[in-house]
């Protein structure tokens, strides 16, 4: 991959954003698909380095290490589809670490936006027993081919694929939008294709598109699945852009069709002529080069804690190290926790690999990375050197293959501090008393909103972020989700039960696995699952649910690794206005739960305070909420009016010591309620206006909107100084919704509200006319853009 003009173009963009001639809006444009993204951090960067099927040579290691140190905080990532990350990077550190990734034979190209992501494979690929063949040069090979595509970087949205060695499916590929599972027909090589797929808040298997395709067409089939998503996928609506849902809406037998046509005009030989049409080698082919052998191991010395019968060896081996498929050989896993790695300890593993094994690095889905074809006689010498350099412990699977998303300490959609959880679990488990190695490899993830990148869908115990409000406070919580399967013809994503405070998870999944361990199914988490595991999550869940700490409320709103109040400040790309989204949903999920558990004067305040934020509100309290909600929606005709005496009654209560008990309402009323605020939300429209649920009678659509010249001053002066986010960007787009297409809205914010008011708008489409500064605050000037 060639990446200099890339390169080019983000050196340029750089330099153009740091003296205002570009817009936040337009040089994320041009960094995101080259792997770079903001950080939590303000003027903080991420760069994600791409390695298909995990593969890393050694060298590469060592350079992304410096890179680190030089560039960033000094630490590297491992990421559930085997990229390594760089954290930490300030705006003059991007183009360096970029040029650091091109010398070293790496890239990041695709490695975001709407373009196709790390090609994934599994980790034991070349050593696993039961594969087909070795699938690590089909991964590095389709990358480079579909990088090469001209919509590579311009698709729909994000496009993923994924290969397995085997049936056994053991990386997840069947849950990307193109999977190829690697088979034997007649001796001849080949795919089991799949296409569809994908993990998010609605997650899908792939549907079986070819039973067999040969080793020789795999590229010809891969680039018809791409230009078919590329052609026809919903670039409207971000929500159902991602291929599984347009395989959804064609239908399978339809959607193969469109592929089958699409092949009929590709050349059948695939690009680079026969090369892609060599069977594949057997064992540690990658990149057209074969390592037979190890090279030469240093004989260390081994002390007697470390010796052949030492505990700690015999501890690190038992849970580290497994055989190949190659006699002799052995595979050692490194456990990263969290995924990470300082940078002194990734110098000192790049050192290691160069000198035992095959001489190359793989990085798990797992999150960890592996040592392969280790003869027996050097897993000694192998043990004393990584534990020179800290690596060298042992770790129960349940703890080794944890995963977890970057969550909010990272991440700008991150909802809950996902990390955090996952570090007071790991400790939880480690002083609960049960015995872990017992456990066996059960998959437990942690993803800190319901995107996937923990790929919790897949996991045995699956803990999403979410947010709720407990005593009128939000309170992180995780949804638990158990069971997911993998598998060909098996594959099943985990079921979601309730959700309960973050504070309260350690504690719930303890009690959780004890509970398995006492069931009739104690060797079968899945046959537990499926007999009365959900049950007992719930169950859990609910006793949880208001947490058990004696401090009550304020402990709960503290996530995992926060010291502040737990907020969804700093979230979202447009963080003001997917903040007025964020809060709604928040409000209607907690009133859904509540009306679950029965309590019905929570579910009616919870659904009466979630759409006031349109209204730039935020009550204090529930009688507040109430109020509000009366005068802004009912009192206006926008909410039904059955529901009226429902609401009074419930202010009523609300003035009242006990309002659980002095609420007078059916637990249907409650229901049809919060329903009809949840109708209300799916009309509200892009100005945070509530449409009539029916169109005017005679049918006659609306008149076109006439632009009208802007005016050489503003129509409109608002002041949202003090105004907290989202609220002010709230109350912007409400001044917005009252002006013409073309007037411009001037609004004075405060510093704060400078920075994120006019990413907002013009993540809505809004044109921003200038920020400048006006005594203690800033003057926001927005053009009022028509919408199609």
């Amino acid at each position: 991959m060639d990446d200099s003009k890339e390169l080019e173009r983000i050196t340029a963009a750089v330099a153009r954003f740091r003296t205002g001639a570009i817009g936040e809006v337009q040089f994320r444009a041009i960094r995101v698909p080259m792997g770079v993204y903001e950080q939590r951090a303000a003027g903080t960067y991420m760069m994600r380095v791409r390695c298909p099927g995990g593969v890393l040579q050694p060298g590469q290691l060592a350079r992304l290490a410096e890179t680190a140190v030089r560039r960033g905080g000094g630490l590297l990532h491992v990421t559930s589809r085997q990229n390594l990350q760089v954290h930490g990077l300030p705006l003059d550190g991007i183009v360096p670490a970029l040029e650091d990734v091109v010398a070293a034979g790496l890239s990041t190209r695709g490695t975001g936006g709407n373009s196709v992501r790390n090609v994934t494979g599994c980790a034991r690929a070349g050593v696993c027993p039961d594969e087909a063949f070795d699938v690590s040069s089909s991964a590095r090979r389709l990358t480079d081919l579909l990088l090469a595509e001209p919509a590579a970087l311009n698709l729909p949205r994000k496009f993923k694929v994924g290969f397995a060695g085997c049936g056994r499916d053991c990386g997840g590929a069947l849950v990307n939008d193109l999977a190829f599972v690697a088979c034997l027909r007649d001796g001849v090589p080949g795919f089991a294709v799949h296409a569809g797929g994908g993990m998010g808040i609605r997650s899908r298997i792939a549907e079986p598109l070819k039973s067999f395709v040969p080793l020789e067409e795999l590229d010809v089939i891969a680039l018809a699945v791409l230009r078919v998503f590329a052609r026809l996928g919903n670039r409207k609506d971000r929500r159902r852009a991602r291929l599984r849902f347009l395989v959804a809406e064609l239908g399978a037998a339809r959607f193969r069709e469109l592929v089958r046509e699409e092949r009929s005009t590709l050349h059948t030989t695939p690009p680079g002529g026969s090369a892609a049409a060599r069977a594949p080698e057997d064992g540690l082919a990658f990149d057209g080069e074969r390592r037979d052998g190890p090279t030469a191991a240093p004989r260390l010395p081994a002390s007697p804690a470390d010796g052949a019968m030492g505990g700690r060896f015999l501890r690190w081996r038992a849970r580290s190290v497994s055989p190949q498929k190659q006699p002799g050989l052995f595979q050692a896993t490194l456990p990263l926790p969290l995924g990470d790695i300082d940078a002194d300890r990734a110098r000192a593993l790049a050192s290691i690999a160069g000198a035992f094994g095959d001489g190359l690095l793989r990085a798990t889905q797992d999150q960890n990375l592996v040592l392969r074809s280790v003869p027996q006689e050097d897993l000694v010498a192998l043990h004393a050197a990584l534990s020179q350099a800290g690596l060298g412990d042992g770790v129960p699977p349940v703890l080794r293959d944890l995963v977890s998303c970057a969550g909010a300490d990272w991440c700008k959609l991150g909802l809950c501090r996902s990390r955090g959880l996952a570090a007071a679990l790991v400790d939880r488990l480690g002083s609960s008393g049960l015995d872990l190695d017992s456990l066996g490899p059960i998959r437990i993830s942690v993803g800190g909103c319901p995107n996937a990148c923990g790929r919790h869908p897949l996991a045995d115990i699956a803990l999403v972020g979410a947010a709720r409000r407990v005593g009128g406070r939000l309170v992180p919580h995780y949804q638990i989700c158990l069971g997911g399967r993998l598998g060909e013809g098996r594959t099943r994503l985990a079921i979601g039960t309730r959700a309960a405070p973050a504070r309260e998870i350690p504690s719930l999944v303890v009690e959780l696995l004890a509970a398995w361990r006492d069931s009739p199914a104690p060797g079968d988490f899945g046959a537990f699952v499926d007999g009365e595991g959900i049950a007992r999550a719930a169950s859990l869940a609910q006793a949880h649910a208001a947490g058990r700490s004696a401090e009550g409320v304020e402990a709960l709103a503290i996530d995992w690794g926060g010291r502040e109040p737990f907020s969804l400040a700093g979230r979202g790309p447009g963080e003001c206005g997917a903040g007025v989204m964020d809060l709604i949903e928040v409000d209607l999920a907690s009133a859904a739960e509540a009306l679950a558990l029965g309590r019905i004067f929570a579910a009616t305040a919870l659904a009466a305070r979630a759409l006031l934020v349109t209204r730039g509100e935020q009550p204090e309290s529930d009688l507040e909420a109430l109020r509000l909600f009366d005068r802004e929606f009912l009192a206006t005709g926008l909410g039904a009016g059955e529901f009226r005496p429902l609401v009074e009654s419930a202010m009523a209560a609300a003035a009242s010591a006990r309002p659980d008990a002095a609420f007078a309402a059916t637990r249907d009323d409650v229901g049809s309620f919060v329903s009809a605020v949840a109708d209300l939300f799916a009309r509200m429209d892009a100005s945070l206006g509530f449409p009539p649920a029916e169109p005017p009678a005679d049918g006659a659509p609306p008149p076109p909107a006439v632009p009208t010249p802007v005016p050489p001053v503003p129509a409109e002066v608002r002041d949202f100084r003090g105004v907290v986010c989202p609220l002010n960007y709230a109350k912007t787009r409400l001044a917005l919704g009252r002006l013409a297409n073309g007037q411009v809205l001037a609004v004075l914010l405060d510093a704060a509200g400078a920075r994120k008011v006019p990413a907002s708008a013009e993540a809505d489409g809004q044109q921003v006319l200038g920020v400048t500064p006006e005594g203690d605050a800033f003057r926001v000037l927005i053009r009022k853009v028509a919408r199609p």
